[in-house]
């Protein structure tokens, strides 16, 4: 390892600073910079670790010391001279660079480099290397592959797998001295890290086998060490030359500086697990009761909880994570939602509470992170941003954990949302660790030893459902448990969701018994006693029946509404398309006193807009909207008020849609407990008439013709695309007269999704349902055809389709492609700015996404000068399409109706 070997040669990151001058860090250095974080990431004393190499059959000083090796070759193709040629300095003992092509970045970029450096050293390697014996011509074919496992890892560094193909091209790009200097610096990094090749496994196909199931989070940390190994803050460029042993030992007091900077470490303290009642302040409920007395272990584990609205299966899921973090199952958790509304509020509820579970014994506080598309104009989180930091020793325990805290480091990129100890967002965050977009390695890391909680997974479609499937199972393998939340679960479903733990762990499938409701199933990987299921009560204050009332017209829901406006009640009508939403919007407007006391709360309004009707909704609407707001107000929406407001409502019409999402609909009627005043009182018995829900159908039909649904409610079928199960629905409504929860929860679902259900569709309306079931076999197929296939591990032969991150790779099946169009306003000075004014956010806030087809490609077009000066003086709005609603004679937009057609203010 002398100084003047020719790899001192080269230079791996350089940068020019205030005074415009390039500085470079040696190639070699940074190469040890990274491989000095990698292993201290892969430290033998972490249970990752040790997991790891349990697995792998090595010991763990093994593994960390091989990881370590593959690392410091992460940036081999650097050493090409067409990189070189990037950074021409004067006056250094760099090369001079020369060479027969320039450096293409988008096809032959330095890691694919990597692999051809590799590919030309390694045959020489291996007959220099130390192995125990000399291995045959089979062991030495094998240990050759088994080592490629890794250097994949290593080279795709940047977030995904290089392409392999056609390697010997990029030798055009090299000459015979970068090779030479590679070599050198291969064969000195080998004496330095002095790895082992254990001839047993890595002469082994079926232990090959084992490298590439671990490769992806192997290759996670290749992502993470490259970026903290990577800031000169901890590891300032140096082009002095010194032994690499001596530098070595820098680099390693750097890399424990840096990983404790990203709050990356080490995993924080569980605190101990307590009671419901001291870490909530109230008695527990009987679902809540059971999560803090049922037997757990440190094993993978898959909890199905089945309850009501209000039973409290948020606070029975965090103890369940508490007591499974506490029993060394897990290090955090991630509580993945199904949209941005409900990941915002849940994000303040989890803050309030989750330094009661994790604490830390160093300078900072376990991170939490809101991770969804649109969090950074979410306040909470950026308060956790700004409170991050070390802790003030001056003040009391109690004060330092009294904030949510998020370091800065975590919180800059979606990518590294998984990795802080406590995450909330969208469930489509975790579902992209199992699809070929880039940094998908990075984002399976941050999964592993967390505990996943989802909420609401009955809504989740064929295409969701199939993605779902493939990540319980890699999290399964990875060791993870699973909680999943629920107030209206097929049977059907439970038991798929059952059967995806089960095969995975390999236990043959068992048909789930019980069919009460609610229900804690619990399965666990015991061959023995696999599946619990355990029926449960539930409190009286959340027991309800709500009357049903069939109403065939809009003139029937317009005469409910005007009486109950009359009587001083507020009304919400629930429509299941935003053209119905607008129609009715204009209805009740044109009906009512004061046509201001009706909103209009739909998807098509731009985020600024949206937000505002939110705050205005809840205001009326909301736990604390007292009798004076909410008299005589109503609320025209569509399947947005469902899925993500803490609302209530006197009255409640909703247009016909499947039986469980009028059960959650139904659950915003008499939410919260008013008083005869009609202000909200916690702990009483509502004071209001019984309530009735007024569902909008067409006239029951026993024997009904094709057209039973599409007659009247065409917007309806297009929508929910099967009449079958909403007249199976209605039939059962009709027979009960009610919906009583929690007794008839289990019965209203299976007299829809049930095989004995299905049976029953007449037969005028089974044609329709086979169109559905062909459509839901679709979605389910091209989801599969997304999903990374894990057993060929990180390399290119895992997916032929990995996107960049600017590259749409959706986790949701959307049966009409949509636009985000970016809404524009001309000022004075004829200067075109975004729609909403905000000096932070101008683009997001004024963005609303339509249907492509129908919609954005009908809008009017900006010339190209107002096109190219938009994107140069916004530059994030590249990628969206551009519109100016006062130039546009065909649709318009205002902060009341969104986003309609011009001539009618609807959209028809």
């Amino acid at each position: 390892m002398a100084i003047d070997c020719p790899y001192f040669s080269y230079w791996g990151k350089a940068q020019a600073d205030v005074n415009s001058q390039i500085k470079y860090h040696l190639l070699p250095y940074h190469s040890l910079d990274v491989a000095a974080v990698g292993r201290r990431l892969l430290c033998p004393s972490k249970t990752l670790t040790t997991d790891l190499a349990t697995f792998l059959e090595l010991s763990p000083q093994q593994l960390n010391a091989l990881f370590g090796f593959a690392l410091a070759l992460h940036d081999l193709g650097k050493f090409a001279s067409a990189f070189q040629g990037l950074y021409r300095p004067e006056n250094t003992s760099l090369i001079d660079a020369n060479s027969r092509f320039g450096y293409d970045g988008s096809q032959y970029r330095h890691d694919r480099m990597g692999l051809y450096f590799w590919h030309e050293i390694e045959p020489g390697f291996f007959d220099q290397i130390t192995l125990e014996e000399t291995p045959s011509r089979t062991e030495d074919r094998q240990l050759r592959k088994a080592v490629m496992v890794l250097m994949n890892c290593v080279f795709g560094h940047h977030g995904q797998p290089i392409d392999t193909k056609d390697v010997t091209s990029v030798k055009h790009f090299t000459e015979p001295h970068n090779v030479e200097a590679a070599r050198a610096f291969v064969n000195d990094a080998y004496r330095l890290f002095q790895p082992e090749f254990p001839l047993d496994k890595f002469g082994c196909k079926n232990w090959r086998s084992r490298l590439e199931q671990v490769s992806w989070q192997l290759a996670g940390m290749a992502v993470l060490a490259d970026w903290v190994g990577s800031n000169r803050e901890y590891f300032p460029y140096k082009n002095v030359i010194e032994p690499l042993s001596n530098y070595w030992a820098v680099a390693q007091r750097q890399a424990q500086k840096a990983l404790k900077a990203a709050a990356l470490d080490q995993a924080p303290k569980v605190a101990p697990f307590q009671s419901v009642e001291y870490h909530f302040g109230f008695e527990p409920t009987p679902l809540q009761a059971w999560a803090e007395q049922v037997d757990l272990n440190d094993s993978p584990q898959l909890f199905i909880l089945e309850d009501v609205t209000g039973a409290g299966k948020t606070e029975a899921a965090l103890t369940l994570t508490h007591r499974l973090m506490e029993a060394g199952a897990a290090d955090g958790f991630y509580f993945g939602l199904p949209t941005m509304a409900t990941s915002n509020a849940m994000f303040s509820r989890v803050a309030d509470h989750y330094q009661q579970m994790l604490t830390s014994d160093g300078d900072y506080q376990p991170s939490i992170v809101l991770a969804h598309g649109a969090r950074e104009m979410n306040d909470r989180f950026q308060e956790a941003k700004l409170n991050a930091g070390p802790q003030d020793r001056h003040y009391d325990k109690t004060d330092q954990t009294a904030t949510a805290q998020c370091n800065q480091w975590l919180a800059d990129s979606r990518k590294k949302a998984l990795l802080a100890p406590v995450g909330v967002g969208t469930l489509d965050q975790t579902l992209l660790a199992v699809l070929p977009r880039r940094h998908q390695s990075l984002r399976l890391l941050g999964l592993n030893r967390k505990v996943l909680i989802f909420d609401e997974v009955h809504s989740a479609d064929e295409y969701m459902f199939e993605l779902l499937d493939g990540l319980l199972k890699l999290h399964l393998h990875q060791g993870g448990s699973v909680i999943l939340l629920t107030a209206t679960l097929s049977q059907n479903q439970r038991q798929r969701l059952a059967n995806i733990w089960l095969s995975a762990v390999g236990i043959p499938v068992l048909a789930l018994e019980e069919t009460a409701f609610p229900l804690a199933t619990h399965i666990t990987i015991d061959p023995e006693l696999p599946i619990k299921e355990q029926p449960l009560k539930s409190r009286p204050e959340v027991s309800r029946e709500v009357a049903v009332s069939v109403v065939h017209s809009e003139s029937e829901c317009l005469d409910v509404i005007l009486a109950s406006v009359a009587q001083g009640q507020c009304v919400v009508w629930i429509r299941n398309t935003v053209n119905d939403a607008l129609a009715a919007h204009a209805l009740v407007q044109e009906a009512i006193e004061n046509p201001d006391d009706c909103l209009l709360f739909h998807s098509r309004f731009v985020l600024h807009d949206r937000k505002v009707i939110e705050n205005k909704v809840l205001d009326i609407f909301g736990k604390q909207g007292g009798s004076q707001q909410r008299q005589g107000r109503v609320l025209i929406a569509t399947q947005v008020f469902q899925e993500s407001l803490d609302a209530d409502t006197d009255v409640m019409i909703s247009d016909i849609c499947p039986i469980d999402d009028l059960i959650q609909r139904a659950g915003r009627l008499h939410r919260h407990t008013r008083n005869n005043q009609g202000h909200y009182q916690q702990g009483i018995s509502d004071q209001r008439a019984a309530p009735v829900l007024y569902v909008h159908a067409p006239e029951w039909e026993d024997s009904p013709t094709a057209d039973w649904l599409s007659l009247q409610f065409q917007n309806t079928e297009y929508v929910y695309r099967s009449p079958g199960r909403l007249w199976l629905g209605l039939r059962t409504l009709l027979t009960n007269g009610a919906i009583r929860m929690p007794e008839d929860a289990r019965t209203l679902i299976e007299s829809v999704y049930s095989v004995e259900a299905y049976e029953q569709i007449p037969a005028s309306l089974v044609a329709k349902e086979h169109e559905l079931i062909g459509a839901q076999r679709a979605k389910a197929a091209k989801a599969s055809s997304q999903l990374l296939n894990l057993a060929k591990g990180y390399s290119d032969k895992s997916s032929r389709y990995w996107t960049e991150d600017n590259h749409d790779i959706s986790t949701r099946y959307r049966d009409i492609e949509t636009v985000s169009v970016l809404l524009l306003k001309e000022d004075e000075g004829g200067e075109l700015t975004p729609w909403v004014t905000d000096p932070y956010f101008a683009v997001a806030l004024s963005t609303v996404k339509v249907a492509k087809r129908k919609y954005a490609d009908k809008l009017a077009s900006l010339s190209e000068q107002q096109t190219e000066a938009v994107h140069q003086a916004y530059p994030q709005a590249k990628y969206l399409r551009l519109w100016l609603p006062e130039q546009d004679s065909q649709f318009t937009y205002n902060e009341t109706t969104g986003f309609c057609e011009q001539q009618t203010q609807e959209v028809s």
